[in-house]
């Protein structure tokens, strides 16, 4: 097949596209500087709200840590939280053996059942 000829004034050979690629560059980069700007600041006028809040409630945190520490001590020396941590303890002594026994059960059967025989210590 023969090619066809290049028409005399074809835009694409006879005319250059610089000027109008550099004037798109020099508008995108515009928009680029222009939409990073009001990302960061003109959109944000609250920015100023948001840092004086910040401080505010850290203040206001910190008092608060303080207060539930007092009330803490405060309950912690009732009569009857510590008639509720003796009993807690008391329990917990009481349970202790059947505790152990449960858990020397489960190790023994998590041993027979795990697929990876478990590594032996030693001496």
């Amino acid at each position: 097949m023969p090619e066809k000829p290049i028409p005399e004034n074809d835009p694409v050979v006879s005319k250059s596209f610089a000027p109008h690629y550099v004037i798109s560059m020099v508008l995108l980069m515009a928009t680029l500087f222009w939409a990073l700007w009001d990302e960061d600041f003109g959109q944000r006028p609250w920015k100023s709200f948001q840092h004086e809040w910040k401080s505010r409630y850290s203040t206001f945190l910190k008092n608060a840590r303080t207060q539930s520490g007092d009330s803490q001590k405060e309950v912690e020396t009732s009569p009857g939280y510590q008639a509720l941590k003796q009993a807690y303890e008391s329990a917990s002594q009481k349970a202790a053996p059947r505790i152990k026994e449960i858990n020397e059960k489960l190790r023994g059967l998590s041993k027979m059942f795990s697929p990876i025989a478990a590594p032996t210590s030693t001496p």
